[in-house]
């Protein structure tokens, strides 16, 4: 199912994983560790070396699919180079990690028919096409990891999601009620930008941008 989500995060956050100070690299290692067990756990020395072929087929510390091995850590935390059959954990773990350092998320199933649809409504209701969700991703994350197949990511300042909030309370009358549900509730996750903004300020951190990552399947 296609899933669309949402982070209130800096900008400057996401992009300094790929370039993490030591202190903050061993804190991004350590939430991987324990998120995704074993697979993400360096094996040392020879046994680590025979592991993967000591083995049992039921052995919870071989790799699952879509889990982060130590190497794709390592090498989104000094920004290298993802071979493509890695592009996919590598994801899975950059999304993982936004998620744990964002100030808050949401996440919907939603089609790509359905975004456009939702979009087109929005026009329809006088919403300026520039607080529409297709917009998001005008503007991709810039960092040094190459997107997947189906995979769309993108962000916006966070002054732009308090007006896209707006905009579309003001047009969320004029939606079909089968759509009115979704709106409604991205409306609500946006209304919280200028909280997180004054948490972020308080504790010396980045205000919040607006980070989006759509998956398809379509």
């Amino acid at each position: 199912m296609s899933t669309l989500q949402l982070w209130a995060i800096g900008i400057d956050e996401v992009r300094g994983i790929f370039s993490a100070e030591p202190e903050n690299a061993d804190r991004l290692r350590t939430a991987a560790t324990q998120r995704f067990g074993a697979s993400a756990i360096p094996q040392p020395g020879l046994l680590g070396k025979l592991g993967p072929l000591l083995r049992g087929n039921h052995d919870p510390a071989a790799p699952r699919p879509g889990a982060p091995s130590p190497q794709d850590i390592e090498d989104l935390l000094a920004g290298h180079f993802v071979p493509p059959d890695r592009l996919v954990p590598a994801w899975n773990l950059l999304e993982f990690w936004i998620e744990h350092l964002a100030l808050s998320s949401a996440r919907w199933q939603l089609s790509e028919a359905g975004l456009n649809e939702l979009d087109f409504a929005l026009a329809k209701a006088q919403v300026p096409s520039w607080y529409g969700l297709s917009d998001l991703f005008k503007a991709n994350l810039g960092i040094s990891l190459t997107r997947c197949a189906g995979l769309a990511d993108g962000f916006v300042r966070g002054e732009h999601a308090r007006a896209m909030a707006t905009a579309w309370a003001s047009g969320l009358a004029e939606l079909d009620p089968s759509q009115q549900e979704l709106a409604g509730a991205i409306i609500e996750f946006l209304s919280g930008f200028t909280e997180w903004a004054s948490e972020a300020r308080t504790a010396g951190h980045p205000e919040p941008d607006l980070v989006a990552i759509f998956r398809s399947t379509d």
